[in-house]
């Protein structure tokens, strides 16, 4: 491929995300630990207190406040609670509200304060004693800072984890678009590969497992080169064999049709020379017929379908002399069983003769010297139906499943004459064409093959 080339060591995908995640954790770390120096630095500019700032002034105060004569709110040291109570407990007074002095006074006797941060500390004093509780968490020196935003730690702390949570999002990103980029290669050659472009090679990303795939897609690419190839040897012999057996057929026809039209110059009358003007048109059919095969197999476009407005009877009746000639040249007994539709068609006149012809032709090969061939038509809600049925040895579960692909011959029953395995794969795209749809089956009145055809109105 050439556009993507990476020189470098190759190594596995568990490797490139531990790489991209100790960067993370590394990155982690620093933030972490900026976020712990801007603490510091804010606590020794004195826009901070820390955490043990309680602790420290407890020290200092203790004894002020153990012998000052009355407690006075001033008198309690920045960012303590008080409540004063009577030696037996009774609340007096003070900044922790009455609901939560029994608590306050529980604590502090009992000298610690529980799995909380919030600490309690007693002073005694004369006849009386001075619950102080505070907070072992940093706080902004500024009341009014104190006063509507949270502890000043857990500010910090908590833009620490946003930044550690951002640039995880970050590193996640980066990780997916050198995935990306890594996965070019392989994106690339799966692209060339539906564009039948098998003139590429993969390279090497240095990612152990996306280079696997790509040794994979390259294998692929070789074998299907190979089949694609053997395909079109096989297509070239297919066509070759078409033009060469249509090649074939312009002789016999063209003498054929010499004498044929030196029977035409003769005095035949009546029947016979109806006869012998019907073998006329069907030859210039065939000599068509050979042309437009060849024209395919030269690479030109078929003809295109020329849809018109057709009477079915008449049509029918058309279809009704020809399958007399096909049926006396094998010597079959023909039975006619067409009722009187009074209705059109839309559809190529002269391709859709050509199919119904084929499914005939085959039905009176199979039904042979003796045989019945039984065909009908019937007018429907939704279209016309017309079945040929034969006497013959009948389709196997084979044929029935295959019948109608190109070029198969595979029928043991079914194959008392030489063919060529074109005619049922002609009528189905024909009639396909026109909308309709052919079924194969085995006919239980004659024992021999049935052949359905439906067209819509």
């Amino acid at each position: 491929m050439g556009d993507w080339i990476y020189m470098e060591r190759e190594r596995s995908l568990k490797g490139f995300f531990i790489k991209y995640l100790f960067i993370w954790l590394l990155g982690s770390l620093i933030l972490a630990f900026l976020g712990f120096i801007l603490m510091s630095l804010a606590m020794q500019a004195g826009y901070i207190y820390p955490a043990n700032y309680g602790d420290i002034e407890y020290e200092w105060e203790k004894e002020n406040l153990k012998n000052t004569e009355e407690i006075r709110m001033e008198d309690i040291p920045p960012l303590m609670d008080y409540a004063l109570f009577t030696e037996d407990g009774t609340w007096k007074e003070g900044t922790i509200p009455e609901k939560d002095a029994k608590k306050a006074w529980e604590v502090s006797h009992r000298g610690y304060s529980g799995f909380s941060r919030i600490f309690y500390q007693k002073v005694e004093r004369e006849g009386e004693v001075l619950v102080l509780r505070y907070s072992m968490k940093a706080q902004f020196a500024d009341p009014k800072l104190r006063k509507y935003l949270p502890a000043a730690e857990e500010i910090i702390y908590g833009c620490v984890i946003l930044e550690i949570l951002a640039y995880l999002m970050y590193m996640a990103v980066r990780f997916g678009r050198m995935l990306e980029r890594k996965m070019n290669g392989i994106q690339s050659a799966i692209e060339k590969i539906e564009q039948e472009n098998l003139e590429f090679q993969v390279q090497n990303c240095g990612v152990r497992e996306i280079d696997r795939v790509g040794a994979a897609l390259d294998h692929m690419k070789e074998a299907l080169k190979k089949s694609l190839v053997s395909q079109w040897d096989m297509e070239k012999a297919r066509q070759e064999k078409i033009s060469a057996l249509a090649h074939d057929l312009k002789t016999p026809i063209t003498i054929v049709r010499g004498y044929n039209e030196l029977l035409l110059e003769s005095t035949f009358k009546g029947e016979d020379r109806a006869c012998v003007e019907a073998i006329e048109v069907s030859i210039r059919q065939m000599q068509g017929y050979v042309e437009q095969l060849l024209d395919v197999t030269r690479g030109k476009q078929p003809a295109e379908f020329l849809k018109n407005i057709v009477c079915a009877d008449a049509f029918l009746e058309e279809i009704h002399k020809k399958s007399k000639g096909l049926a006396a040249e094998k010597q079959a007994v023909l039975i006619w069983q067409a009722a009187e539709t009074r209705r059109e068609i839309q559809a190529d006149k002269q391709h859709l003769e050509r199919a119904l012809l084929n499914i005939i032709a085959n039905a009176a090969e199979y039904a042979g010297q003796g045989g019945t061939i039984c065909l009908g038509a019937s007018s429907l809600e939704n279209g016309l139906e017309i079945v040929a049925e034969d006497s013959g040895p009948g389709f196997t579960g084979e044929a029935l499943k295959k019948g109608k692909e190109e070029f198969y011959t595979g029928s043991s029953a079914r194959s008392g004459g030489v063919h060529s395995g074109l005619g049922l794969f002609i009528a189905d795209r024909i009639i396909e064409e026109h909308g309709g749809r052919l079924e194969l089956g085995n006919s239980e009145t004659f024992g021999g093959g049935c052949v359905r055809v439906w067209l819509p109105w």
